[in-house]
């Protein structure tokens, strides 16, 4: 059965408390509407804080997926299963990632986990369908395009925050999105509250190079 949330009401929590646990949540139902960017700005915010949460891990790992960043959502599911080794779901995604990449050999290590804890799991009926995997995550592999630089600070962001929401962990997130604009505000912030002016001063020098100035 599918909870239906209310969306407002939780960004207006968590953007009250940065620190909240409702953030696995608010990631989940971003990323049912398919809102990358939000789901993985929220899901990372929660996994600095709470780095041991499977939960907000395994949406993390959904996320990178989703995003063609293969190899980050791999190690995430192995971190997990090396945790959890009853996460099903993991289990099944890195199943799916394994056979897309033709990796018999792990592939293979992943059916024999599998057999080990679900014995009678569809998967193991007929291991070259997909019978049976993730429903609600379906991913392709395409090669990935080279990013180019912009100049200017290109990405018009309609993202919202408060001050409990500025540390230069969401900093680092929003260069990487490339709202140059969003990351200098805050900066802007983070001096406000006292933080280490040496760090600001680089991070400015890193975006305003980003954005050619």
């Amino acid at each position: 059965m599918d909870y239906k949330f209310d969306l407002p009401k939780l960004e207006s929590l968590f953007s009250n408390n940065f620190s909240s646990h409702l953030y696995a949540i608010l990631a989940d139902e971003y990323l049912k509407k398919n809102d990358l960017s939000r789901a993985y700005t929220v899901a990372k915010i929660g996994q600095d804080n709470y780095p041991d949460d499977l939960v907000g891990k395994y949406i993390l790992a959904k996320i990178y997926l989703l995003k063609n960043k293969i190899k980050k959502a791999t190690g995430l599911l192995e971190e997990i299963l090396r945790i959890f080794p009853l996460h099903l779901n993991a289990r099944k995604l890195l199943i799916e990632i394994f056979r897309k990449q033709n990796d018999s050999k792990k592939l293979d290590y992943q059916i024999v986990q599998l057999q080990k804890y679900f014995p009678d799991h569809s998967v193991l009926k007929n291991n070259k369908s997909d019978s049976g995997l993730n429903d609600d995550l379906k991913f392709k592999e395409t090669p990935s395009k080279p990013k180019e630089i912009d100049k200017e600070d290109s990405k018009k962001s309609d993202l919202s925050f408060n001050k409990n929401m500025a540390t230069f962990t969401f900093v680092d997130i929003l260069i990487a999105q490339k709202h140059f604009s969003d990351a200098l505000k805050v900066l802007d912030i983070l001096g406000e509250k006292g933080r280490s002016a040496d760090r600001i001063a680089m991070k400015r020098s890193e975006i305003e190079g980003k954005m050619g100035k």
